[in-house]
This record gives structure tokens, C-alpha cells and sequence, in this order.
């Protein structure tokens, strides 16, 4: 009968009523410490199986040793994580915090896209062979496309800086994406720009913090390819 039921009660062999008590006891345990730890419900579990283990056919204790050595790696996995959580929010603070003191400061970013206006654009590709034309390609939003060629006779391997002024060629302001052309054939050749930090941005959903750059516009703290800007072009690659 039901009031015979109970995790206390001696295992009384094989029958249809002990297996229904044993499941009935395993399930209101699980759900009735939800809320607690995971080393709390082990031991809950460990000790409701001691208690309903068959005397004639006891569990090996080496068993209940090896579970308890389980549970103890687990627990030291849980603390190891929630540590590194800990510092992982300590360590994206510090980086908040170090990135709004870089307002106003020039740096380099990686960048597919320029915002135009009446200043001169400063940058550096990264050739990966050597050719003798490259041309920096600017398209604005409706298709427009400007070719800006490269004064010199050879270019690269490696980095090649520039400085271009977009009345020069009749680029009005505007946004524009901006690719590289060689005569190699040069595929996604990296480009940067130089620009200073007007402000910083942090997404309200935790995602990446978003530097404003003058000539760029947003992009991701992640973006920058070098902090301060090298104020030596040389005179071949200057347009």
C-alpha cells in the first residue's frame, strides 16, 4: 500500500511495488532540488541509492568512491568556471574603461568603408607581391565608382602607405566602401585608415564596444591595427 512507501524502508527484494517506490523516490528528489547545487543533488541521489541498495547484493564501495571522486572533479569544474566568468567581467570592464580614455587619441583601423569629407584621407595597404599599379577604388552608395591611382613605379610586398585628397579627383562627401586594384590581380588586399576617436560606444545588448573614427565612422574596437599614427609617407606612394 502507499503509506508503506518510503526511502527509509529495507529493500525487500524484486517486487513490482519496491521498483515503483524506488522510481517514485529518484523523481520527487530531482525535482524538489532544482534550485540547489549540483554536489547538493549528488549527495541526495548517493544517498537514497545506499539506502534502497539490495542487502543480499550490496554496491561495491569502490563504486560509491569513484562517484564521489566524479563529483568532486565536476564541483572543481564549476568553481574553475564561474572564476573565469568572474574575470572575463572584470577584464571587459577594464577594457571599457581603458577604451573611453581614447577619445581624442589618432589611431589605424581596418576598414572596408570611408566616410569622405574635405580632408585628406591617410592610410596603408598591405601588399602580399610585389606589382607596379595599384589603384585605390572608393564606391559610393548609388554604384558611383572612383579610381584613384597610386603615384610610383613599384609597389610592395608588404605595407604601402598613402595620402589622398578626395577634391583631387572630384569625390564629393559621402560614405564610400573602398577596395584595392593591382595589376596582380591582388585579391582583399587589407586596408587602414588613419583617424581619431570621436567617441565610444557600447552596445546596449553587451556586444562589441564601437570606436567612432573620424574619415571611418563606427567599427569595432577589435578594428585597430595601431595606436598613434606614423607621420613619415614616403614621397612615392603619396598621390
Amino acid at each position: 500500500m502507499s503509506s508503506s512507501v518510503s526511502l527509509n524502508t529495507p529493500y525487500a527484494g524484486t517486487t513490482t511495488g519496491s521498483s515503483v517506490s524506488t522510481a517514485t523516490t529518484t523523481t520527487t528528489t530531482t525535482t524538489t532540488t532544482t534550485s540547489t547545487s549540483m554536489a547538493d543533488t549528488f549527495l541526495t541521489l548517493l544517498v537514497a541509492e545506499i539506502q534502497n541498495q539490495d542487502p543480499t547484493d550490496p554496491t561495491d564501495p569502490t563504486e560509491y568512491v569513484t562517484q564521489l571522486a566524479s563529483m568532486a572533479q565536476v564541483a572543481m569544474a564549476e568553481e574553475v568556471a564561474t572564476e573565469m566568468n568572474t574575470n572575463a567581467i572584470l577584464m571587459s570592464n577594464l577594457q571599457v574603461m581603458a577604451l573611453g580614455k581614447m577619445v581624442g587619441d589618432p589611431i589605424m583601423v581596418q576598414t572596408t568603408t570611408l566616410e569622405v569629407s574635405d580632408g585628406a584621407i591617410q592610410g596603408r595597404i598591405d601588399l602580399d607581391d610585389a606589382c607596379t599599379q595599384v589603384d585605390i577604388h572608393l564606391t559610393d552608395a548609388i554604384g558611383n565608382d572612383y579610381d584613384i591611382p597610386l603615384t610610383g613605379s613599384a609597389f610592395g610586398p608588404g605595407a604601402v602607405t598613402f595620402s589622398i585628397d578626395p577634391a583631387d579627383y572630384g569625390i564629393p562627401p559621402g560614405d564610400y566602401s573602398v577596395s584595392v586594384v593591382t595589376d596582380t590581380g591582388e585579391e582583399e588586399v587589407p586596408v587602414e585608415v588613419a583617424g581619431v576617436v570621436t567617441d565610444v560606444r557600447i552596445p546596449l545588448d553587451g556586444g562589441t564596444p564601437l570606436l567612432n573614427v573620424s574619415g571611418v565612422g563606427e567599427v569595432p574596437f577589435t578594428m585597430i591595427s595601431q595606436f598613434g599614427v606614423p607621420d613619415d609617407t614616403p614621397a612615392q606612394d603619396v598621390v
